[in-house]
């Protein structure tokens, strides 16, 4: 399994510990692990359910027995926060979800365990600009500021001895 996959799969198996897993992104990842031939039960089983359709505390369960087919341990509660962290910032910047969702989904820099939760006013504040000042609808301005967090968010991830 190369690099990028392995990433992808730690960064969904630690949001499906703080959180759900996101049913899309852990059926897709199982097919691009059955690409990458890992082809496990667990594996095959994830893959071959719609992308649409498991509720995701199904997804999660079901990625929990993919990564433990794989024989992944779960990560400690800072790492898995940093994995969403860095996973979801990476995930604005390169445009792969809406601002309206990312600047919500910044707010793990604020959960129990978090290296990052001094960041957690900033994140709060584009949030409630994009909810009170924009109805729900970044503008421009606000795309910029969350990709500013985002890029300071992955630096300081980047820079942390831990």
């Amino acid at each position: 399994m190369d690099d990028g996959l392995l990433r992808r799969l730690r960064a969904e198996q630690a949001r499906a510990l703080l959180e759900d897993a996101d049913p899309h992104h852990a059926v897709m990842l199982a097919c691009d692990l059955l690409v990458a031939g890992v082809d496990g039960d667990a594996v095959v089983a994830l893959a071959a359910e719609s992308a649409r359709t498991p509720p995701p505390h199904d997804a999660s369960r079901r990625l929990a027995a993919v990564t433990a087919e794989l024989g992944l341990p779960d990560p400690d509660l800072p790492t898995a926060v940093a994995l969403v962290a860095a996973d979801t910032c990476e995930r604005i910047l390169d445009g792969s979800i809406p601002a309206e969702v990312g600047a919500h989904r910044l707010y793990v820099v604020g959960h129990e365990g978090s290296r990052q939760d001094d960041l957690l006013p900033a994140v709060a504040a584009l949030a409630r600009r994009l909810e009170d000042d924009l109805g729900g609808r970044a503008d421009d301005d606000l795309r910029s500021r969350l990709g500013a967090l985002a890029r300071t968010i992955l630096y300081r991830l980047a820079s942390d001895p831990a």
